[in-house]
This record gives structure tokens, C-alpha cells and sequence, in this order.
């Protein structure tokens, strides 16, 4: 009995598509920036199947005011950045620590460019501070 050469290829690409290895990239960057009054954070830890976008990722937003807490504690203060992985932005009213924190977690998306300089706008009392951060660290 022939085996038929068709069926032998089928069997073959089978097999080739089979052991296939998706590779997996991990991101993990510190973005930090200071300003006069404000310093900024933001944590992204991402994970996809390519350079530029993810298939799930978590960010962690940290903007920090430099002074007393009691300077702003009866202020609205209102902040905004964008950037190559989106944009973000809120508003504290008035906020409840000099702290002022966002966690994100999702699926897919962009992924922020490392070497990007990514400008907050931080606005409070009447006040503006543009606050570059750029990345601190690239594990």
C-alpha cells in the first residue's frame, strides 16, 4: 500500500506548526520626574508578543506633592499626561494625602516607549507645573 505524498506533507506541516513557540516579551519600566512642587511616578509592567503592544499589562500612577499636606488640602488639584501607551489624566477635589495614586490593569494596548519623555500637567490653586518624566529604569 502507497502512502499518498499529500497526506505525508499534511502529517509534516502538522507537526512544524505544532512546535511553534510563542515567545513572550516582558516590560518592566520606572518612568520618575520632579518638578518644583510635584514629584511623579509612574510603575508599567506589561507582557505581549511584541515590542510596541501588550496583551496585558499593569500601571501604577503615583503624583506626589513636594510641600506640606495642609498647602493642599482644600485644593482641587487636576493632572493629565499622554503618551505613546495612552493617556490618563484626574482630578482630586479636595485630595485626601499629598499622594495621589492610580492602578490600572488590562488587555492590550500600546506599549510607553522607553526612551519617551512624558510631560504631566499638574494644576492646583490657580497654579501650573509641567513635569517631564522619563525612564529611570529598563528591567
Amino acid at each position: 500500500m502507497r502512502k499518498s505524498p499529500v497526506l505525508l506533507v499534511l502529517i509534516i506541516f502538522s507537526l512544524l506548526i505544532g512546535c511553534k513557540e510563542t515567545v513572550s516579551i516582558n516590560h518592566n519600566y520606572k518612568f520618575y520626574g520632579e518638578g518644583t512642587h510635584w514629584k511623579v511616578t509612574l510603575n508599567f509592567i506589561g507582557r505581549g508578543s511584541t515590542s510596541s503592544h501588550y496583551d496585558e499589562h499593569q500601571k501604577d500612577f503615583v503624583l506626589e506633592y513636594k510641600g506640606e499636606y495642609s498647602e493642599i488640602s482644600n485644593s482641587i488639584v487636576n493632572y493629565s499626561y499622554k503618551s505613546s501607551g495612552g493617556q490618563e489624566g484626574g482630578s482630586e477635589s479636595p485630595p485626601g494625602t499629598k499622594y495621589i495614586r492610580t492602578n490600572e490593569e488590562g488587555s492590550g494596548g500600546d506599549i510607553q516607549r522607553k526612551e519617551e519623555v512624558i510631560k504631566v500637567i499638574v494644576k492646583w490653586n490657580g497654579k501650573e507645573e509641567i513635569i517631564p518624566m522619563k525612564i529611570q529604569n529598563d528591567k
